[in-house]
């Protein structure tokens, strides 16, 4: 039996199923998203639906397809920001397509649709224009308000974008908000946010900067005029031990977290020499600071 399929439904609905795929990816690993990217990789995933027309594909074929296509449409939606993040956030998106695809399953044994086509990995379902678009205002509404209450956990965990500044130079670097996170400046308690040596070197008071370029621990007892006037040491443990970060105290500090805008009150920014996020991130952010007063200001 024979099934008429319009090339116009067909984009429609790969551009719309890619779209949540790739935004279920991203919330779930927590990945920073630009709205342009994750447009222009849907509109590539409901171009490669277009395979619905190829022959039925080997498993030999089928399979290299699959994972190529994923690729490259994890590539376009979040770049490229090292092997490591790259090959999870691929693994998480192939793991929601096979989500996606128990999914119809479920549908197609339970209701069975007519005209329901799945092959070589696209899906084709024929809907009027008016149930699609309902249909993307109840999921759009659905995921809005499973969000909004899981929102403060999602938080928690996720990646974000801050920009730190200081005597008129500025960095920006992604932060992981980490709740083992509870540094505080010991005389303050200040909040500290713990950052790479390498992602905010610019900024960086030219005392603490040589000091850090030096071999050896830095101790407690660090003679304030070796490291510059206004630097902080902060205690802290850890599985792998203990010692002391310096820090500064920095001009302005502003934190992307998803659509919101926060700059906090006064934040300490320590520097550690070790690498924190294997490329994921540069930077350790205490959940408290997801507190902090919004600012309205455009992301970086």
């Amino acid at each position: 039996m024979s099934q008429t399929v319009y090339v116009d439904i067909l984009l429609a609905v790969n551009l719309f199923i890619h779209y949540f795929l790739l935004l279920a990816t991203a919330k779930f690993l927590g990945i920073p998203r630009k709205a342009w990217r994750m447009a222009a990789s849907s509109c590539l995933g409901a171009a490669y639906s277009l395979a619905i027309f190829l022959p039925a594909l080997p498993v030999y074929l089928d399979w290299p397809m699959k994972l190529g296509m994923s690729a490259s449409l994890v590539w376009l939606a979040f770049s490229f920001r090292g092997w490591k993040p790259f090959a999870k956030a691929a693994a998480c998106f192939f793991a929601m397509n096979f989500a996606f695809a128990g999914f119809l399953l479920a549908v197609w044994y339970l209701a069975a649709p007519p005209g329901l086509v799945v092959k070589n990995s696209v899906v084709y379902l024929p809907v009027s224009p008016l149930f699609f678009l309902g249909a993307t205002v109840v999921c759009y509404g659905i995921l809005q308000l499973l969000f909004r209450f899981i929102g403060r956990q999602e938080a928690r965990s996720a990646l974000c974008q801050i920009q730190i500044a200081r005597q008129g130079s500025t960095v920006v670097c992604t932060a992981k908000v980490d709740t083992g996170n509870s540094l505080v400046e010991p005389f303050s308690h200040t909040p500290v946010i713990v950052a790479e040596y390498q992602a905010v070197q610019k900024i960086l008071p030219e005392e603490m900067r040589r000091a850090l370029q030096r071999e050896g621990p830095f101790s407690i007892d660090t003679g304030w005029e070796e490291i510059g006037a206004g630097i902080r040491m902060v205690p802290f443990h850890s599985v792998s031990g203990e010692g002391v970060l310096p820090a500064f105290l920095p001009d302005d500090c502003v934190l992307f977290v998803e659509k919101r805008q926060l700059r906090p009150e006064k934040v300490y920014i320590a520097v550690c020499r070790q690498k924190l996020g294997g490329g994921d991130f540069s930077a350790l952010l205490p959940p408290d600071l997801l507190e902090s007063a919004p600012v309205k200001r455009k992301a970086p």
